[in-house]
């Protein structure tokens, strides 16, 4: 039984489209498909079956999937130890992560592994939670850092950096001598925070809505992607018709923050300090390389917070 026949049938039992999984094997969609009908018929079983405008596995392609991946990750991993034993390492991991830890959380992260593991190439992808959890799901990332929808059963995650929620104001806001704010000291000024859109815009409208206190919704703009565009604005005192002394944003506290000028950082009290949490999440049975499980041990090893 051919190799990489097994290898070109994993790819495809994940990607289930012939003409993208092909474009990820560097190979011809005919030298793929045949490559399949070789396979199929040495097993004397469908492995694939029509599914729309792609295949999907047949009862039998699933149990040989199971058997092959684990197989084929078996099999890898011997291999990479013994480069790892002999120094010579190599591979290649894909990260989807938020722009938010793309400052400190992530670099020093990288840099302490390559410490480690020098010759693995990573490669970062910047993205909001919800685009790295639809690549994950698509295999077009090997580990994601963002936030979780716990309802992606597909999908594992293990906790490993905690963010506070924070006021951010400019320095002549009339609060911005305060140690701490609570939220009615908030609902009294017009509000920024992320776009309704993201899941972080949904977390923190809901941390709104359980306040219980008369808010009016109209002062409340959830028109914002991240941080750094609400501090931006908010380092301002006035543009056009805005008056940013008598704006405050509600957002995560982020490291890149203190880069700002004219800007205050104040604690909101009653908020739990891991409200927000960032999350390295892979997909539970997708094929990994004994790199990408060694980068995610040592994340789980040095940053876990479970």
């Amino acid at each position: 039984m051919n190799l990489m026949h097994l290898r070109y049938f994993c790819k495809l039992a994940e990607i289930e489209n012939y003409t993208i999984a092909a474009s990820e094997l560097y190979i011809s969609q005919p030298g793929l498909s045949g490559a399949i009908i070789s396979l199929e018929k040495e097993l004397g079983l469908k492995l694939f079956e029509k599914s729309g405008r792609n295949i999907k596995l047949t009862s039998y392609g699933r149990e040989f999937y199971k058997y092959i991946n684990e197989s084929l990750r078996i099999l890898d991993k011997g291999i990479s130890l013994m480069h790892d034993y002999s120094g010579n390492l190599t591979g290649k991991i894909e990260i989807g992560a938020i722009p938010t830890i793309q400052t400190t959380f992530l670099p020093e992260a990288i840099g302490k592994f390559r410490n480690k593991c020098e010759n693995i190439e990573i490669k970062v992808y910047e993205g909001h939670t919800e685009q790295i959890i639809s690549n994950l799901l698509d295999n077009l990332y090997d580990i994601g850092f963002c936030s979780y929808d716990v309802n992606q059963s597909e999908l594992t995650a293990v906790p490993v950096l905690s963010q506070k929620v924070v006021a951010l104001m400019n320095t002549n806001h009339p609060l911005a001598d305060k140690e701490a704010l609570t939220f009615e000291d908030l609902i009294q000024y017009r509000i920024y925070t992320y776009s309704i859109t993201t899941l972080i815009g949904n977390q923190f409208r809901e941390l709104l809505v359980s306040q219980g206190l008369d808010i009016d919704w109209n002062n409340v703009f959830f028109d914002y992607p991240n941080e750094l565009l609400i501090a931006g604005l908010l380092s301002q005192e006035e543009t056009g018709k805005t008056d940013y002394t008598k704006t405050i944003g509600l957002i995560a506290n982020v490291p890149y923050l203190e880069n700002f000028h004219n800007i205050k950082i104040i604690p909101v009290s009653n908020v739990p300090d891991d409200f927000r949490k960032v999350y390295m999440i892979y997909k539970t049975n997708k094929f990994r390389t004994h790199a990408v499980e060694l980068f995610m041990e040592f994340i789980e090893k040095e940053y876990s917070r479970n």
